[in-house]
């Protein structure tokens, strides 16, 4: 701890800052369509849809990386300048050794996450989560 708090919510600060001043940035893809409405029918059903892999990926990168809002999502439109999806659910040329390395070691502001937060077997879930997308 510093006397700032921890690096963790430093970096949360950063991205919310980011975040709100940011809205000048042009329009960004919109995420894939949701699930269906889960109701007491079929909640269970629509659980179950979704891989593990993308349920680890909503636990832990979905705030930044799964909206066009996240700030993971817009710092990737003003780099790649809508060549290339900023969503990373949208993405189907990520290989799951640079997900990997990205999530260990950290990205620009993104913080590199511990094997005590994202497990091995976790990270190697999301990895492929996002490799395997259409």
């Amino acid at each position: 701890m510093t006397r700032f708090g921890s690096d963790r919510s430093r970096t949360a600060v950063a991205c919310a800052l980011l975040a709100v001043t940011a809205n000048a940035c042009a329009p960004l893809q919109q995420r894939p369509a949701p699930l269906p409405a889960a109701t007491a029918a079929n909640a269970p059903a629509a659980a179950s849809m979704r891989p593990v892999g993308g349920k680890i990926f909503d636990k832990w990168c979905g705030d930044c990386h799964a909206t066009a809002t996240g700030p993971g999502s817009m710092a990737l439109q003003r780099k790649y300048k809508g060549a290339l999806p900023a969503i990373l659910e949208q993405r189907s040329e990520l290989p799951p050794e640079y997900v990997s390395v990205a999530v260990r070691r950290g990205v620009s502001f993104m913080p590199s996450f511990r094997k005590t937060e994202i497990s091995d077997d976790d990270l190697a879930l999301i990895a492929g989560y996002l490799a395997k997308r259409p």
